[in-house]
């Protein structure tokens, strides 16, 4: 049976960490979290209930009916990305089925507790994909993960940028641009039009982080925002190009790499849907190779209503036998 995590599974959740599957490459990448200490925080009430870890514990126990997944909600506390499950698949039934319970487990918690979707980012060359469609999950999208191990030598930090900080008067323009870059489908996958997500806010105090988000315009025109992540092992970058800035693409990136020049020589990651075509070439042309393919994933809660109970009818009151709606005797003298 799946449970809640309690300060009973630590030994448990220390020895599958080793076999976890983590399904955030930007937070694997930059941070290398370890799962068990977001859940320690969970029990001290450190993490104001943004992530959620449950066990699978049963007995006797072997290593196919014990497991763990990890949740972190977002920020607007409808929607949560599926973090980490263990252990990893290896091809054999039980593990498959481990999965299915955890993942239905977590979304029926998840929905009692008001989240409308569950999000997770697959690998989709592998048996994942399968396991996350046999439990509600529908694919809306791709993306692909590329890494630059060094920057070019003509990126000079102090060379003059088209880039400045985010505003709050840029609120509007920002709206406009991701409107007419994200397709529709996306859109209702992810519940609007939302701003890029931050998995920095859960991770623990002593874990060092720092993003920061710019605009790239002309003449007063925004054409791109960038959205960069400082993280402790890699860099994370994003770039939105408007549908006109094509032809900007190279310049955009090289001044995106100058912005991330200023801070620790480490690789820089950049994170691409298949959706945003305008910047692949400038990213092959700069050295960017690629490190994973993967299937942007989401199951849509079902939330138990509370229906009050009605008055009984006067027939039910006096003890008068009714008959059952033809559909449901039918149900249950020929079942399926």
């Amino acid at each position: 049976m799946v449970r809640r995590f309690n300060l009973a599974d630590i030994l448990l959740l220390k020895r599958l960490q080793d076999q976890v599957a983590c399904l955030d490459l930007e937070l694997a990448l930059l941070w290398s979290p370890a799962p068990l200490s977001l859940a320690l925080l969970e029990c001290l009430a450190l993490n104001q209930g943004r992530s959620a870890t449950f066990v699978e514990d049963e007995h006797p126990p072997n290593q196919h009916t014990q497991g763990f997944i990890q949740a972190w909600d977002r920020p607007d506390r409808l929607s949560c990305d599926v973090e980490f499950v263990a252990p990893d698949l290896d091809g054999s039934v039980s593990t498959a089925r481990l999965w299915r319970s955890l993942l239905e487990h977590l979304s029926v918690a998840k929905g009692e507790s008001g989240l409308h979707r569950v999000f997770a980012t697959v690998p989709d060359n592998g048996p994942a994909p399968e396991v996350f469609r046999q439990t509600g999950f529908g694919p809306y999208a791709r993306r692909h993960v590329l890494r630059l191990d060094r920057l070019p030598s003509d990126i000079d930090p102090e060379h003059s940028t088209h880039c400045q900080s985010v505003q709050e008067a840029d609120a509007a323009a920002l709206l406009r641009l991701r409107s007419s870059l994200i397709p529709r489908p996306v859109q209702q996958a992810e519940g609007g039009i939302q701003p890029e997500r931050d998995p920095t806010g859960i991770l623990p105090w002593w874990k060092s982080r720092e993003a920061r988000e710019y605009v790239w315009g002309e003449g007063g025109e925004i054409q791109a925002l960038i959205r960069i992540v400082i993280g402790e092992e890699g860099h994370w970058l994003r770039i939105l190009l408007g549908p006109n800035t094509g032809g900007h693409a190279d310049a955009v990136l090289r001044d995106s790499l100058r912005l991330v020049a200023s801070h620790p020589a480490l690789p820089v990651y950049c994170a691409v849907r298949e959706y945003e075509s305008g910047l692949q070439g400038a990213l092959d042309s700069l050295g960017f190779e690629p490190v994973a393919s993967e299937l942007l994933m989401v199951k849509h809660t079902t939330v138990r209503a509370r229906v009050p109970v009605q008055k009984l009818s006067p027939a039910l009151e006096k003890g008068v036998e009714t008959a059952a709606p033809i559909s449901t005797s039918n149900r249950c003298q020929n079942p399926p």
